[in-house]
């Protein structure tokens, strides 16, 4: 149940995104919101969750996408990435060639 809502929450954030005209800072402020809140519904720290809107809202406004990449799917890509970022770090996982 609590991995359902989890979802459902992320879900929307990115759903913002891709349903966006334009990306920009109030979108992104949003988005932001929208994954802390799935985030802390979940019991995931505070802690993490503030450094992970850091790190999203950091990249969002300073990196610039890589050519041919439009800004909407620059900023999927780096929720996608800090997300993944987090799961990694938090399991632990050691892959053995």
């Amino acid at each position: 149940m609590m991995l359902e809502k989890l979802s459902d929450g992320l879900q929307s954030a990115v759903s913002r995104i891709i349903g966006a005209k334009r990306i920009d800072e109030t979108l992104v402020n949003d988005v932001i919101r929208d994954i802390q809140r799935a985030l802390l519904g979940a019991d995931v720290s505070v802690k993490l969750v503030f450094e992970l809107s850091n790190r999203i809202k950091k990249r969002a406004f300073e990196e610039k996408p890589p050519p041919g990449t439009t800004p909407k799917s620059h900023v999927l890509r780096i929720v996608y990435e800090e997300l993944v970022g987090i799961v990694g770090n938090g399991l632990n996982i050691e892959l053995k060639p």
